[in-house]
């Protein structure tokens, strides 16, 4: 499997603490069969400014010591990066890395407030030969609210990726319903873990395969956890099925 979101990098962002957090983080991820990762750790402006160049300094040295451990992952550079109007000027300037420095920018919205501003920014990176993904839909309000919005976002041109310990509930129930509601409209295009801890998500991902392959099948799973990511990472771009209308969900 490929992961393509996750925040192992140590010591940048609010995930791995520590070079022997990260190395453990590692070692679940391949026990749990993961050999390919992004190193995905946030960009947020006037918070974790740690540019590329920088994250590609920490992965080669942390390749180096996979290799000589025979440790078969591969990692890759990136950032999930955290919306703003600048966004789209900094992810050209190569001050936010796109993903395995393909044509896929990973970015966040804020949880519990809308971004007036999110389709612009789609349209930018769009126009600049940019592939926008957005981070964990099923995990903000505005699309738990009203799920249609992410069907909007796809239309536009953008690529979900859920988070797969959204299925077992982690981020509570409205996530998870959320996720469930995406899936059956066709509108989750990868996985990842967005692991931030060691014994958190990889130890987990036995359980959590099973629910996804209870949902989905294998066939889906393997392209939302395989297929769709190889595509990020040789920077190829593929044509979604696309996905189906969504009801708005009545809050009482």
């Amino acid at each position: 499997m490929i992961d393509i979101h996750t925040h192992i990098l140590p010591n940048i962002d609010d995930g791995s603490a520590s070079i022997d957090e990260t190395f453990k983080m590692l070692h679940e991820a391949y026990e749990a069969g993961f050999t390919e990762i992004c190193a995905t750790s946030h960009y947020i402006e006037g918070q974790y400014e740690f540019n590329s160049l920088d994250r590609k300094c920490i992965i080669k040295a942390l390749q180096k010591k996979l290799d000589q451990e025979e440790t078969s992952i591969k990692l890759y550079n990136g950032a999930e990066a955290y919306i703003s109007e600048e966004m789209p000027e900094l992810v050209k300037e190569g001050i936010i890395p796109t993903i395995a420095n393909s044509k896929y920018v990973l970015f966040e919205l804020p949880l519990n407030s809308k971004v007036m501003y999110i389709d612009d920014v789609i349209e930018r990176l769009i126009g600049m030969g940019n592939i926008p993904i957005i981070a964990h839909p099923e995990r903000y309000r505005i699309v738990q609210e009203n799920s249609s919005i992410a069907i909007d976002w796809i239309m536009q041109g953008a690529f979900l990726q859920a988070n797969y310990a959204s299925i077992v509930g982690r981020y509570g129930n409205d996530s998870k319903e959320t996720l469930l509601k995406l899936l059956d409209a066709n509108a989750i295009h990868f996985l990842g873990t967005d692991t931030h801890r060691k014994n958190s998500i990889y130890v987990k991902m036995d359980d959590i395969i099973k629910e996804f392959k209870k949902k989905i099948g294998d066939d889906r799973l393997k392209i939302l956890s395989e297929t769709n990511p190889r595509n990020v990472l040789n920077s190829i771009e593929f044509e979604p099925a696309l996905p189906k209308k969504i009801k708005k969900k009545l809050f009482r």
